[in-house]
């Protein structure tokens, strides 16, 4: 069954909320350990701060199940979602947060009608068939170090997503998603599509897209 342009736009915006609008992403230029931005020194000190960033961006570990498992999803690559590591003082254990995630992600891919958020928003976004979620795997794939504008901490004990078959804009969509149920109100994301890193600030949380998307 075909929808119109404009209620498409409608049935979106209602059931996403404001989980599409609500997150400020932001490319981070330079990736570095500190989170500094671009010293205004020397050639020399300019030239190590950028190797430093170039370092820090290729500390990211795939998952050689999840990547050579592309099939016919090559032209979305997907990325890897990074939580802070504060996310994991709020659950019990790392077992537990990864079996939250995986839940998740299962309904995103297998039930999206479960929850009113996911409705339709996977496939909506590009319009494409196969910009889908592909096969994935939670475990800690990020092996550097970042530390974002409001002192969030990521690094080697961050728990961190993995998922293919996305285009970046489905990816960023997604990784605002999972944050919301988790009621993390940043994330850090690698693009493999576009080989960009984004950061997310004020990811509303349920309750707040709840009460939002009923005005």
């Amino acid at each position: 069954m075909k929808i119109a342009g404009k209620r498409l736009a409608e049935i979106i915006k209602k059931s996403v909320g404001s989980t599409l609008v609500g997150p400020s992403w932001k490319e981070v230029r330079y990736f570095h350990p500190e989170g500094k931005d671009m010293p205004n020194g020397s050639h020399y000190q300019r030239g190590y701060f950028i190797c430093e960033c170039k370092t820090n961006a290729s500390s990211f570990v795939l998952d050689e199940e999840v990547h050579d498992r592309q099939y016919e999803q090559e032209r979305y690559r997907g990325g890897v979602i990074v939580f802070p590591t504060d996310i994991n003082a709020a659950e019990v254990d790392d077992n537990q947060l990864s079996h939250k995630i995986k839940r998740l992600i299962t309904v995103f891919k297998y039930h999206p009608q479960k929850d009113s958020i996911l409705q339709g928003v996977v496939k909506i976004f590009d319009n494409k068939e196969e910009n889908c979620i592909g096969a994935f795997s939670v475990g800690h794939y990020f092996k550097g170090k970042y530390i974002g504008d409001k002192g969030n901490v990521y690094n080697e004990k961050s728990i961190a997503i993995e998922i293919n078959g996305l285009s970046s804009k489905s990816l960023l969509t997604i990784a605002a998603m999972i944050a919301r149920k988790l009621r993390q109100e940043t994330v850090l994301v690698k693009d493999l599509n576009k080989n960009k890193i984004y950061t997310a600030a004020s990811i509303p949380d349920d309750a707040a897209s709840d009460a939002e998307s009923e005005k």
